[in-house]
């Protein structure tokens, strides 16, 4: 195993000084049927199939599974309005894949639709984001256990559980108890898929981020970025919130937005050029803790009977009506404030 281990990172350095010129503009993958952003390219590289291959067999090989044909996919970083794992499992989701994860491993999920079977990678860091996809010829089952007696979650019948909305509260508090049920950060992201954007490879994006604190206050923020604009929209926001029942009542204190330049015209904060007051937007929410079994993550869903100026546009797709979902954001969705 260990060998195995090496030789694939061995074959990636190789792949690194040696790269033949293959990457393709692709925007849509050919195994899943997803979609892709704007900047996505489809690596032809010899070598980087060979590694991606290896590794993707190193995880079918837990499940009894042999990988037929391969998929090696790079994509614009998160910051660049990428993929986040969440709006990844979304696409697939949305489209008919069932998902299932990989016990102990975040990087490897199993998708299921049909009678196809799919190993899923998902690697991302500042620069890119690496997707690859692995078709098996075989339905994955109870994995081999390794020689430390580790193995990955089994597939039950390829399939993961169905959507549920039940609310769920977690967590205690001992200031509030009441209020633990939101206790977090939560974040979405979005971005314009408008065809003058895909055909012409302008990408933009948008991440809101809640911080609901146990006291009862919260803070929220936005970050706006568009390669069209000349400055970075940031705004902000901090409040009161109550719980009563599935009721979320949000009662907001100040509200600002800022717009700031781009420093040296890359994505990063520049000089606080204006500033101006946003009406408070008192709303109540309905609110869901749902976990999505497929990812292992619980998420916020917030329903109101219309869109509010800080949430946006409703992202809830079909699964839940007049809503926004905010998941967990990971280390690398975080906004990072102006100093």
């Amino acid at each position: 195993m260990i060998k195995n281990i090496w030789f694939a990172v061995f074959i990636f350095s190789f792949a690194n000084v040696f790269a033949q010129k293959k990457l393709i503009p692709v925007s849509h993958s050919e195994i899943t049927g997803i979609t892709l952003r704007v900047g996505s390219k489809k690596d032809g590289r010899i070598l980087s199939n060979a590694a991606a291959g290896t590794l993707l067999e190193m995880e079918g090989n837990k499940f009894n599974a042999k990988v037929s044909a391969t998929e090696v996919l790079i994509l614009p970083p998160f910051s660049s309005g990428g993929f986040s794992k969440d709006s990844l499992f979304k696409k697939l989701t949305d489209i008919g894949w069932q998902i299932t994860a990989v016990k102990g491993d975040k990087e490897y999920t199993w998708l299921q639709k049909g009678n196809r079977n799919v190993i899923c990678y998902f690697s991302m860091d500042t620069r890119e984001i690496d997707l690859y996809f692995g078709e098996t010829t075989t339905n994955p089952n109870q994995p081999n256990p390794g020689k430390n007696g580790n193995s990955g979650q089994p597939v039950v019948n390829g399939s993961v559980d169905t959507l549920k909305t039940n609310p769920v509260h977690v967590g205690t508090n001992v200031n509030n108890p009441a209020n633990s049920a939101v206790v977090g950060i939560w974040s979405a992201t979005a971005s314009d898929q408008s065809s003058y954007r895909v055909n012409n490879g302008v990408m933009n994006y948008i991440v809101r981020q809640y911080s609901f604190n146990a006291d009862g206050t919260y803070s929220y923020v936005s970050k706006a970025y568009d390669p069209l604009m000349d400055k970075i929209l940031l705004g902000k926001e901090n409040g009161s919130y109550r719980l009563n029942g599935t009721n979320l009542a949000v009662i907001p204190e100040k509200s600002v937005l800022e717009a700031w330049s781009k420093k040296d015209g890359r994505d990063e904060w520049g000089q606080l050029l204006s500033s101006q007051n946003i009406t408070p937007e008192n709303i109540t929410y309905q609110y869901t803790k749902h976990y999505f079994s497929g990812i292992k993550e619980l998420s916020l869903v917030l329903q109101a009977n219309k869109q509010t100026f800080r949430d946006g546009p409703f992202s809830g797709g079909t699964a839940f009506n007049n809503a926004w979902i905010y998941g967990p954001p990971c280390s690398q969705c975080l906004i990072k404030l102006p100093n």
